[in-house]
């Protein structure tokens, strides 16, 4: 995980670089003048992405009587790759499909009424997620080759890294909603844009029916939370 997290930032630096070099030309002469006219076009976007939980607790009381609650402790960088399918419906409204993957894990901790860790410390979740949104893009007016807009729609994604032995274990499936804002650079030969993404997870994430646990106990962390929904922040870059 520490190796993706540093070539992910090198990765983002390569293309920050290619960007700028690239934007040499933005203001001089419109560029790609007929670009938003095409009925449908695709893409690829690169990124990073952050993300954790939104514990709700139950204030669980264990067989010692001790009361527990289940915390998100902090977030770390990961790597968004995708491709982008787009359909121009009228001049300021696109349908955007746009599948990504992100890297990256999630943390927890459980402690007790008096604050202190649980045995087990901090939990590590690896999360290989897989999303299929279907966004609306909502375009603005373009100024010479710059051209703000905004995201909403709907998601689905599909855990491909989960553990189904972990303390913790979460559903495989999950939707949300999301929304975001970018901006397109109209540049000599593609469109860069650089873009900021919300996912709001709806759905309980805690995979709950356990028939491999035979001992209750060990549901106690499970039982710590009545609900845990997904919360994922992206950052990327979108070529098309």
């Amino acid at each position: 995980m520490a190796s993706l997290k540093r070539n992910s930032l090198v990765i983002l630096f390569a293309v920050l670089s290619i960007g700028m070099l690239s934007a040499r030309g933005v203001g001089r002469t419109n560029n790609l003048i007929n670009a938003d006219n095409r009925l449908y076009h695709f893409g690829f976007i690169l990124g990073l992405n952050a993300m954790d939980f939104n514990p709700t607790n139950a204030a669980l009381v264990d067989e010692d009587g001790t009361v527990w609650f289940g915390e998100d402790t902090q977030m770390t960088p990961g790597f968004t790759v995708g491709i982008i399918s787009d359909l121009r419906i009228f001049r300021w409204l696109n349908l955007r499909f746009c599948p990504q993957l992100f890297f990256n894990e999630r943390h927890m901790q459980f402690r007790d009424i008096d604050g202190n860790l649980s045995p087990e410390g901090d939990l590590s979740i690896q999360s290989n997620i897989m999303e299929f949104p279907l966004d609306f893009k909502i375009r603005g007016q373009r100024k010479n080759n710059y051209r703000p807009y905004l995201l909403a729609g709907a998601a689905m994604t599909l855990d491909m890294g989960r553990d189904a032995e972990a303390t913790l274990m979460l559903k495989q499936v999950d939707y949300g909603v999301e929304f975001g804002v970018g901006c397109d650079f109209y540049l000599p030969y593609f469109k860069l844009a650089p873009e900021f993404k919300i996912y709001l997870g709806l759905g309980d994430v805690i995979e709950r029916d356990r028939p491999d646990i035979a001992d209750v106990r060990d549901l106690k962390y499970t039982n710590t939370l009545s609900r845990l929904t997904s919360r994922l922040f992206v950052f990327s870059f979108n070529f098309e």
